[in-house]
């Protein structure tokens, strides 16, 4: 692989981890401190989520139907959703209706992380569907793409997530980010091309796909094809930044 690392859906090779959870490590040792997981639960089982007390994670819930029970709330999945739990200050149960799927994303909190932690952070728990988050525009991206918001900058501390979501045919325009590191996950019924340095790849739905900081990127979306995936990124520490990561070092 070169800029572009990827993995097909048909790669992930899924461990039974005892506790009714099935999970896939999707392209291990991508960033140091950060761990990208798929995970599997069958209907009918009811699993206590992991949860840190020094990582923030996010779950994002990509199939199937279920229910997420905290001492205080329970929040129904009927659709793509975004479940953070409050670190390890409470237990989660997730209760799977049906087969489910959904993403785990871990990243080991570091000093920065702690004090702008402590400072300020989105209030956790933390559930949202897909349907109710925000929508926002890019100026490359064409107005027939939708891009929706699921995590914001600075809302957990240096953690983003979103969505893409459109038809085809439709492309737009190369761009670069300096300072996050990006991954890609496939949803339902999703088919485009991703190109970035100079490569590209087609990717599906159940792909996982990563670029570092500072690499130009554009997806393209073929005639009765579907655009539809989430994006994960992690900003860069202060010191990967004065270090020259950002320029791919």
């Amino acid at each position: 692989m070169g800029i572009i690392k990827y993995q097909k859906k048909d790669q992930m090779v899924m461990t039974d981890l005892g506790n009714g959870i099935r999970r896939a490590d999707m392209l291990p040792g991508m960033v140091d401190g950060v761990y990208t997981y798929k995970c599997q639960v069958d209907a009918g089982t009811v699993v206590n989520l992991e949860t840190f007390g020094e990582r923030t994670q996010i779950y994002y819930f990509t199939k199937g139907k279920g229910f997420v029970v905290t001492p205080n709330k329970a929040f129904n999945i009927e659709e793509p959703s975004v479940f953070i739990p409050n670190m390890d200050l409470e237990t989660n149960e997730l209760h799977a209706v049906t087969d489910m799927e959904f993403l785990q994303l871990v990243c080991v909190m570091q000093p920065e992380d702690k004090e702008k932690f402590q400072k300020w952070h989105i209030s956790l728990p933390r559930f949202n569907p897909i349907s109710n988050c925000i929508q926002y525009i890019e100026g490359f991206r064409p107005e027939a793409i939708k891009a929706y918001s699921i995590l914001d900058t600075d809302f957990l501390t240096r953690m983003t997530m979103g969505a893409i979501i459109g038809k085809g045919p439709n492309a737009a325009k190369p761009h670069s980010h300096h300072n996050l590191y990006q991954w890609y996950y496939g949803m339902e019924e999703t088919r485009f091309i991703y190109r970035a340095a100079g490569e590209e790849i087609e990717l599906t739905e159940g792909d996982w796909a990563f670029i570092p900081a500072n690499i130009e990127h554009a997806i393209e979306v073929k005639e009765n094809e579907q655009v539809n995936y989430v994006w994960f990124e992690i900003e860069l520490t202060k010191e990967e930044l004065e270090g020259g990561k950002e320029n791919g070092h």
